[in-house]
């Protein structure tokens, strides 16, 4: 049940340095604007420190490609912006948290914006893009938080 959820997610959320994510999928078939609205009051109660949000998409062969009351696409689309205006505000918040820490950071590779040469994940999951030679590819380097975006982090090389 939904209180059941927010009783672990409390508890969860008490463990220092504890960073939680979620997957929500809009416009499931059935989907009504008080689902929509319960939805969004949990994602304002939790405060998610990143989720992955995405539109229901109907899969050949599957229970759920049968079932009634599909939502229209122009409605899931309105839902998804709706739910991403809300997430965002908290993803930039929790990126900001992060701010002149350092981390360690496996070099995942070069960044595919070209604004900075490397990309890689701290522990938590967080994007963090940071110049560097492409030596450092493979590799674990100390990188110092420098700024905080939406989706992601720069950083520089400690």
């Amino acid at each position: 049940t939904k209180e059941e959820y927010i009783s672990l997610f409390d508890k969860l959320r008490k463990i220092p340095n504890m960073h939680i994510s979620t997957d929500i999928i809009v416009g499931f078939p059935g989907e009504t604007e008080e689902d929509i609205e319960e939805t969004l009051e949990l994602a304002k109660y939790c405060k998610f420190d990143n989720a992955y949000t995405f539109i229901f998409s109907e899969r050949d062969g599957t229970p759920a490609c049968k079932l009634p009351n599909k939502v229209p696409e122009e409605v899931k689309e309105e839902r998804l912006q709706r739910l991403n205006a809300v997430m965002n505000q908290y993803f930039l918040e929790s990126n900001q948290k992060l701010l002149d820490k350092e981390f360690d950071v496996l070099v995942d590779g070069k960044n595919e914006t070209g604004k900075t040469s490397l990309s890689g994940y701290l522990e938590n999951n967080k994007l963090i893009n940071f110049d560097g030679p492409d030596e450092l590819v493979g590799k674990i380097v100390k990188v110092k938080v420098t700024e905080a975006k939406t989706w992601s982090l720069n950083g520089k090389l400690v």
